[in-house]
């Protein structure tokens, strides 16, 4: 990574020769930034004269966000820290969607707060969904879903006959204004055979309804795909470079050949990532991760879905 001096307003910089991954290909860009939001993105700036900073010889994408249904809300300062810097941090993420859990319909309130008052503390920007049983996806809950802008409901496809008495038709006048994304998931390990058949009601049920889902489940700790950000609601508040965003950016080293590649040629962990700068501050740089406590924020998703 070069630096080239500029008019000495280091609160305005330009990022030149940016390999950006995005979508269906590598394409080479620039972004302009200003008080660690981007002011603008072109192709170049040649006439600016403000600091430069050329990765050419790397690869930029915008920060990860990554699922992790089972974020811990200890009290244990050093294994928080530790967890978040293994799982996340040291892995260019800047963005966590995790999830509260409900037992009971009457419980929803209190324990998204408690959720919400174990994140309070999280370094990186957080989305809060609702993991469930199938019994509990009612209309009360869903209306509970809509008025706290919970996007995305987890539910639990082990017990299958649960799930096939969901009353789909009542959930899904409920949805018209506030299209909430479902996701299977699987409470234990079931045999493989089994759980691709209850995967495969799963989408038949949901697509023969017409409700907004995902057809499997959401890995975790792993960078979501695009069409993931997008059923959620997540992109383009994350997982994007914007105008008028705030930068947010992982560097991989390059290989040789790759500009121009699909991005299936992309692969972060056959990468190795230098340097990760979230909203102004470096998150991680040259193998050693950094951690700010309470530096995160809730990222409320107005529309789920809006840009598919």
């Amino acid at each position: 990574m070069s630096i080239k001096e500029g008019d000495g307003d280091l609160s305005t910089y330009i990022i030149e020769n940016a390999n950006w991954v995005k979508d269906s290909k590598i394409t080479q860009t620039s972004l302009l930034v200003k008080d660690d939001k981007i002011s603008a993105i072109r192709d170049r700036f040649s006439y600016y004269r403000y600091m430069r900073m050329d990765v050419s010889s790397f690869m930029m994408t915008p920060g990860h966000v990554m699922c992790d249904l089972e974020v811990p809300e200890g009290t244990d300062f050093l294994s928080i820290k530790n967890y978040y810097l293994d799982e996340f941090i040291h892995k260019g993420c800047t963005t966590v969607l995790t999830a509260f859990t409900l037992g009971y319909e009457y419980e929803f309130l209190a324990k998204l707060n408690e959720r919400k008052t174990s994140l309070l503390n999280s370094p990186l920007d957080y989305t809060i969904g609702l993991k469930t049983s199938a019994n509990l996806i009612t209309p009360a809950v869903i209306r509970s879903c809509k008025r706290h802008k919970v996007p995305v409901v987890w539910i639990d496809i082990n017990e299958i006959d649960l799930f096939k008495e969901i009353r789909w038709g009542w959930i899904k006048g409920f949805l018209y204004d506030y299209p909430i994304t479902f996701v299977p998931f699987f409470t234990t390990n079931i045999d493989i055979k089994t759980k691709m058949k209850h995967l495969k009601i799963w989408q038949n049920t949901m697509e023969n309804e017409k409700i907004p889902h995902l057809s499997n489940e959401i890995p975790q700790k792993e960078p979501l795909r695009l069409k993931e950000l997008k059923k959620i609601g997540i992109y383009p508040l994350r997982g994007n470079f914007l105008v008028g965003g705030e930068i947010s950016y992982n560097l991989y080293m390059n290989i040789e050949g790759e500009n121009g590649a699909e991005p299936s040629a992309f692969k972060t962990d056959q990468h190795v990532l230098k340097c990760t700068m979230n909203k102004g501050k470096c998150f991680y740089l040259n193998n050693r991760g950094y951690y700010y406590p309470g530096a995160g924020e809730e990222l409320f998703i107005q529309t789920p879905g809006y840009f598919i």
